[in-house]
């Protein structure tokens, strides 16, 4: 009788301690939730927008509220870098401009000189007065080298292997944006609403909608609230009858700085 009882005892403080233990075990266990990121897809109505929910600890001992700390801080930098400065604004005229191609032209071939008096070619006269409006044109390699002929009111006439941008880089259709001394170089434009007294093809708003403009160019003209979109190469006679001949009124832009 007294053997089973000291048996009893011996399991009872077997039992104990394996509680003690499994307690001790329990109070360093650490609960969390799922760290996620969510990207937002751009429509015409919305902005691009990043969520972050950090994880958070439960934790009994104050060792893990340590680590938490140290987690937190390495997700806020991290947040930090994902941070967009967004504005947007109304009331904005978007047109378009182009390179001409002296193809279309019919008018008297004259010469053309750099600023330094440098022969560059010979090019049609009415060809001429638009590239002095549109910025660049293509010679059609009769009287020229079929280069592109560029002009600016500073320098005067130009020759490149490309149309450029204001600042030395190719003009790209659909990305390229003109725009006013106060939208600096490299501002991402989202244009997100407009009203336009023309009908629009559903080729143009998809892309007036869906593309990331670039501020990369400047215009003499441009100020205000007006930006220039470049729309590639003249593609017939009178550009002025293209779905991208653009003249729209009442645009909402965003701007990512």
């Amino acid at each position: 009788m007294e053997r089973l009882y000291r048996s009893a005892l011996t399991a009872l403080a077997l039992l104990i301690i394996g509680l003690i233990i499994g307690i001790k075990i329990g109070s360093m266990l650490v609960t969390s939730t799922i760290t996620s990121m969510r990207f937002e897809t751009l429509t015409s109505t919305q902005i691009s927008f990043i969520t972050l929910t950090m994880t958070k600890f439960h934790s009994i001992k104050e060792t893990f509220t340590i680590t938490k700390t140290r987690w937190m801080t390495k997700v806020q930098t991290t947040e930090s870098w994902k941070t967009l400065t967004l504005g947007c604004e109304s009331g904005y005229l978007i047109t378009s401009y182009w390179t001409v191609r002296e193809e279309f032209y019919h008018g008297k071939k004259v010469p053309v000189r750099d600023s330094s008096g440098k022969l560059l070619g010979y090019y049609r006269r009415d060809f001429i007065d638009d590239v002095m409006i549109e910025g660049w044109g293509k010679g059609d390699g009769v009287g020229n080298d079929g280069s592109y002929l560029g002009y600016d009111p500073e320098i005067g006439f130009t020759e490149s292997p490309n149309p450029l941008d204001a600042y030395d880089s190719p003009l790209i259709p659909w990305k390229t944006v003109a725009a006013p001394p106060h939208l600096r170089k490299g501002t991402i434009i989202l244009i997100i609403g407009f009203t336009s007294s023309e009908e629009l093809s559903e080729e143009v708003i998809d892309k007036l909608l869906s593309s990331r403009f670039i501020v990369s160019d400047r215009g003499a003209d441009l100020t205000g609230r007006h930006i220039d979109i470049y729309v590639g190469e003249q593609d017939r006679a009178d550009m002025n009858e293209s779905p991208y001949a653009l003249y729209i009124q009442n645009a909402t832009i965003c701007f990512i700085l």
